[in-house]
């Protein structure tokens, strides 16, 4: 099968970085202790081929402590019409190593239909007996602005959805890219986890979290950083903890997907922040 490239999960409007990952943190708000038990979440946007170690790897050397990390599978932009053998193989031997693997679906910040996202939510769990999904592209704002909709609602019936498919609780990641003013994605609930930051090094070192980012459980929060250089990775990662991300992942690779790859110091150094 050949690989199609899933471009969506990096792509992010200026304004929403402008509004989102720029934001002040609160006035007097509580800074948390530093996380101690931190896992991965990698984006695994590449295709177990027989030729690749990417996958093995990956699953090999991911942190387990605590119930394990976690890594989101990305067949087409979504599932595809049909199950993929090196994909089944790949995601039971994550498994079996004790990680975690998603589904990437994508929402066009609520604007697509609640029926085809749903749909693509139900061949995951089909095709690959998936532990969850992560919802890209999801919407900071509680109401479309374009037609009125209320968007809580929205990602309520797919949290909900995806919670229905098997008796075990589901992982629901949302990546909006940036944060919401409030919390209201993790008080609805409509996300287990929420990603509350996707960019570069660059910005990631001045970047600085809302006040209720700070204030909520490490495991609900997670951090997305790429363009990073092997002499910056160990001050993410030191930041990432300071930030309240239990969820973290650290890469040099770099636009236009930079997800396509594990780093290269990936095998040079422990891959975990721990």
């Amino acid at each position: 099968m050949t690989t199609r490239p899933a471009r969506r999960a990096w792509r992010r409007t200026l304004a929403l970085l402008c509004v989102g990952l720029l934001a002040p943190l609160g006035v007097g708000s509580p800074a948390q202790a530093a996380v101690e038990n931190q896992h991965q979440l990698v984006p695994a946007y590449f295709y177990p081929s027989s030729s690749s170690s990417l996958w093995p790897t990956m699953c090999s050397r991911m942190s387990t402590t605590g119930g394990g990390s976690v890594a989101v599978m990305n067949p087409a932009s979504g599932p595809g019409t049909q199950a993929d053998s090196r994909y089944t193989s790949a995601v039971a031997d994550c498994r079996a190593k004790g990680q975690k693997v998603i589904g990437y679906v994508h929402t066009s910040y609520g604007s697509r239909s609640l029926s085809t996202v749903k749909a693509e939510i139900d061949r995951y769990f089909s095709f690959y007996k998936v532990d969850g999904v992560f919802i890209d592209e999801m919407s900071n704002s509680t109401t479309n602005s374009q037609t009125g909709q209320d968007l809580r609602e929205y990602y309520r019936q797919l949290y909900a959805h995806t919670n229905s498919k098997t008796t075990a609780k589901e992982l629901v990641v949302g990546n909006p890219g940036a944060a919401a003013s409030t919390n209201w994605q993790l008080s609805t609930p409509v996300a287990d986890v929420v990603v509350v930051f996707e960019g570069t090094w660059s910005t990631y070192q001045s970047w600085t979290p809302r006040s209720w980012v700070l204030q909520q459980p490490s495991e609900k929060i997670a951090n997305l950083v790429y363009a990073t250089p092997a002499d910056r990775r160990a001050r993410a990662c030191a930041l990432s903890k300071e930030r309240n991300a239990g969820h973290f992942y650290v890469t040099n690779d770099v636009a236009p997907n930079p997800w396509d790859t594990l780093p290269s110091y990936w095998s040079r150094v422990a891959p975990t922040c721990t």
